[in-house]
C-alpha cells in the first residue's frame, strides 16, 4: 500500500487512489493561465487547513504582496497562517550557477525549521536555466530535489511554464526524474472555454481516468465522470417559488442562469448530443414535480427510450399519487387498444397517423387547462415524434403545435438529439435553447439562447432536499 496525502482539489483524491503518495514530487506543466498557480496554491492550503501539515511556497517570479493578494479571492488567507508560523514564502531570484544551490540549501533549512511537509517550486525551469548543460540540470533535480527533498518526506509540486505552442512539458528532463506529471490544457468547446486535467504519470497509482475537465471558479474543482448512482441520491426536490412575470424551471441555478424566458407561451428547446449517457429525465423531473405540486396540469410526449410507466416511477417519490392520476398525462405508444385497462395519467396513442394522435394529445392538455385554471407545462420528445412518424409528418403538425402553445400561453419544452432532422426548425422557432454533453465522463449544460458557459450538472441533498446545482466552468 502507497501511503498518500490529499491533493487538495475537490474531486481529484477518489480519481488517483486518495491522494498523492506521500513525499512524491509531482510535475505541474501547462501554458500560461491554466490555473497552475491555483492547483498548487490550493495543494498547500488545504494541507495546512483540513490536515495540519506545514507548508512552503518557493516563487521565482511573483511576488509575496501579489501572491497573497491573488490567492484572497479564492478564499486562501496565506497571510495568517505565515503570522501563525505555518507557512512560508519564499521569494528568489536566479542568475549565476551558484544561485540555485544557495536557493535550495534556503529551501532545505526552511523545510526543517518548519517540519513542512508540503513544498511548492514555481517555476523549476527558473533554477534548471542556471546550467549550462542539460545533464547538470538532470543531475540536480535528482540527487538535490529528489533524493534530499524525499528524504524530509515533503511531498512536493515543481511548477513548469509551457510556452504556448510548445508540445514539450518543459525542458526535457524533469518528467524523467519526478513521480509525477500532470498537464493542465485550456481549449475551447463549442466556443466555450474548457479546462482539461491530465495525469500523465503518477508512480504506483492506477489511473482510470487519466483525462478530466477542471474549473477555476471558487478554487480548483475537478469533475469525475458522472456515475448512474449520483442520480439515485434520496430527498425530495427543492421547492422554487414562480417569479411574478415568469414561471421557475425548479431549478435555482437554472433559473439564474436563463433569466427571466421561462414565460407563459414560451416555446423552448434541450438538445441532447448524442453521446450523452445519463438519465434525461433527471434534469427535467424538477419541473415536471414543481408545475404538479402547485396546481398546474403536465402533459408528456417521453423521448426516446422512456415510457409512461417510466416517467411516474422518477416523480412519485417527490408528488403525491392523487395528484400524479389527475394532473398528469404521459403519452405511451406500446399501449394498444381503448379497451386495455391503463393507469389514469397514461394518455394511450396509436403511433399510426400523427394529426390524429397529436390532436388526443392537444385535447389531453386542453382537459387539464381547463380542471386547473392554469397554463399547462407541456414536455415532447420531439425525437420520438420523428422516429414513429417521419420528418415531414412531423413538420405537418410542427406550425400548429407552437402556435396552440402560444395562444393559450402553455408552456413547453422539448427535447432532441442531434440526429432529429427537425432539431434545427425548433432551435429558430425557441425562445430558450439549451444543450446537454458529456466531456471527459462529466455532463455539461449549455445556453444557445441565452448564451452561457458550460454548467457542470451535478446533483445534491442538503437538509433531505434533492437540489440540482450547476458549476460554472471558469
Amino acid at each position: 500500500m502507497v501511503e498518500r496525502v490529499s491533493s487538495g482539489i475537490d474531486g481529484l483524491d477518489a480519481l488517483i487512489e486518495g491522494g498523492f503518495p506521500k513525499g512524491s514530487v509531482i510535475l505541474v506543466c501547462g501554458n500560461p493561465g491554466t490555473g497552475k498557480t491555483i492547483l498548487s496554491a490550493q495543494f498547500l492550503y488545504k494541507g495546512m487547513t483540513s490536515h495540519d501539515e506545514n507548508a512552503i511556497y518557493v516563487s521565482f517570479g511573483e511576488s509575496r504582496k501579489n501572491f497573497y493578494e491573488y490567492m484572497r479571492g479564492f478564499g486562501f488567507d496565506f497571510e495568517k497562517l505565515e503570522s501563525e508560523g505555518r507557512f512560508a514564502f519564499l521569494e528568489m531570484i536566479t542568475g549565476k550557477k551558484a544561485v540555485p544551490s544557495e536557493s535550495i540549501k534556503m529551501v532545505l533549512e526552511k523545510i526543517y525549521e518548519l517540519e513542512a511537509k508540503r513544498l511548492v517550486i514555481d517555476p523549476i525551469t527558473a533554477i534548471s536555466q542556471a546550467y549550462a548543460e542539460k545533464i547538470d540540470v538532470r543531475t540536480m533535480l535528482h540527487t538535490i530535489l529528489g533524493k534530499l527533498i524525499r528524504k524530509t518526506e515533503c511531498t512536493t509540486l515543481m511548477i513548469v511554464e509551457v510556452p504556448v505552442g510548445n508540445k514539450s512539458i518543459g525542458i526535457g528532463l524533469e518528467e524523467f526524474v519526478v513521480d509525477g506529471v500532470i498537464l493542465l490544457k485550456r481549449r475551447f468547446y463549442d466556443e466555450r472555454l474548457l479546462r482539461e486535467l491530465e495525469v500523465i504519470k503518477l508512480r504506483g497509482t492506477r489511473v482510470l481516468n487519466p483525462l478530466l475537465t477542471f474549473t477555476l471558479d471558487n478554487g480548483f474543482h475537478v469533475f469525475p465522470p458522472a456515475k448512474p448512482e449520483i442520480f439515485e441520491t434520496y430527498g425530495k426536490y427543492e421547492i422554487i417559488p414562480h417569479g411574478k412575470d415568469h414561471f421557475s424551471t425548479g431549478i435555482g441555478d437554472l433559473d439564474r442562469l436563463i433569466g427571466k424566458t421561462f414565460v407563459k407561451g414560451s416555446f423552448e428547446l434541450i438538445e441532447i448530443e448524442k453521446d450523452v449517457a445519463f438519465p434525461l429525465e433527471r434534469l427535467i423531473a424538477p419541473t415536471i414535480c414543481k408545475f404538479l405540486n402547485q396546481d398546474y396540469g403536465v402533459a408528456v410526449i417521453p423521448p426516446q427510450g422512456l415510457s409512461a410507466q417510466a416517467i411516474e416511477k422518477i416523480i412519485e417519490p417527490h408528488v403525491n399519487n392523487e395528484v400524479i392520476q389527475r394532473k398528469l398525462k404521459v403519452a405511451d405508444f406500446r399501449v394498444s387498444g381503448e379497451a386495455l385497462k391503463v393507469p389514469q395519467y397514461v394518455l394511450p396513442l396509436r403511433g399510426e397517423f400523427i394529426v390524429e394522435d397529436m390532436k388526443r394529445f392537444w385535447d389531453a392538455i386542453t382537459e387539464l387547462r381547463e380542471s386547473t385554471n392554469k397554463p399547462v407545462l407541456t414536455v415532447v420528445g420531439y425525437d420520438t415524434l420523428e422516429y414513429i412518424y417521419g420528418q415531414k409528418e412531423t413538420l405537418k403538425i410542427l406550425g400548429e403545435d407552437i402556435a396552440r402553445t402560444r395562444n393559450y400561453e402553455d408552456l413547453r419544452i422539448n427535447i432532441v438529439r442531434p440526429t432529429v432532422e427537425v432539431a434545427e426548425q425548433l432551435a429558430a422557432l425557441a425562445n430558450m435553447h439549451l444543450k446537454i454533453c458529456q466531456i471527459n465522463g462529466a455532463i455539461f449544460l449549455y445556453g444557445i439562447k441565452p448564451k452561457t458557459q458550460l454548467q457542470n450538472i451535478q446533483v445534491k441533498v442538503e437538509n433531505q432536499t434533492r437540489k440540482i446545482k450547476l458549476k460554472p466552468l471558469i
